[in-house]
């Protein structure tokens, strides 16, 4: 997601990191190799990622665009999908790289806007090829198109995923062992942390896109509620619960509110 030839920019001109904020060094690290989601986003969020550029007019609409982005995110996470599209495509009308925009992807795949979220998450597959998630999101969005069948078919194929769990989504998506992948996801999600929540959370979105409607609240609803899901900050457990509170089911912290 940091390649930025397209737009006549290097990622070290892109991308600047204040010194002295750890969250920003954090950052700045997971920007500088193979960067996964939830680091990108956490940049964002913490104001590291803070586009400079070659001249004063562009830094400052490439900074509105950054600003704009961070608005959106934040719509999303309190449910406002439709809101969350609208300040996504300004960020991109003020100067951020639409392709990178993989938020506004996940927007649309719940604005059910699929055929925008497929183009949205092919795009950013041709800017960053080892990017795992986007192809499943990609195919997330075909599901719903073209039949889970055919969306497998036409699965985009990406590079080596560093996180065991996510070779194992990948793989289950693509069809290949998807048996052998199923029972490693299912071991992962009862067990704890980060692969937990992911093997819970992709195993539930697998469900849907096969239209098992139970199979994917069961999972859904485990992903939302894991401690990884309730304490890691992560955009993508907010996107978890999301996702329950839209298919109008009962997200973990709001029973735990409710039961107080």
């Amino acid at each position: 997601c940091v390649f930025l030839g397209l737009l006549g920019f290097s990622r070290a001109a892109w991308f600047t990191a204040p010194s002295g904020r750890s969250r920003c060094r954090k950052g700045a690290r997971v920007l500088a190799g193979s960067p996964s989601r939830r680091g990108v986003a956490a940049a964002i969020m913490g104001g590291c990622l803070l586009p400079t550029a070659v001249s004063p007019v562009t830094a400052a609409s490439a900074k509105d665009g950054s600003s704009l982005m961070r608005q959106g995110m934040n719509e999303f996470k309190g449910g406002r999908v439709g809101e969350s599209v609208r300040l996504f495509d300004e960020a991109a009308d003020a100067g951020y790289p639409k392709a990178m925009l993989w938020q506004r992807g996940l927007s649309l795949y719940y604005a059910e806007r699929f055929a925008d979220g497929a183009v949205q998450f092919r795009k950013d597959v041709e800017m960053n090829p080892n990017d795992t998630e986007e192809s499943i999101w990609t195919m997330l969005c075909e599901a719903r198109l073209q039949g889970f069948d055919e969306a497998r078919k036409n699965m985009l194929q990406v590079g080596r995923d560093g996180r065991n769990v996510m070779r194992s989504v990948y793989s289950l998506f693509r069809g290949e062992d998807e048996e052998k992948n199923l029972e490693k996801l299912q071991t992962a999600a009862d067990g704890s942390g980060s692969d937990q929540f992911y093997a819970a959370m992709y195993l539930g979105l697998f469900a849907e896109a096969k239209t098992q409607p139970e199979d994917a609240r069961r999972w859904m609803e485990r992903a939302v509620a894991s401690s990884y899901a309730l304490n890691s900050g992560d955009y993508m457990a907010d996107l978890a619960r999301v996702h329950v509170d839209l298919r109008g089911w009962t997200s973990a912290d709001k029973q735990a509110k409710k039961e107080l």
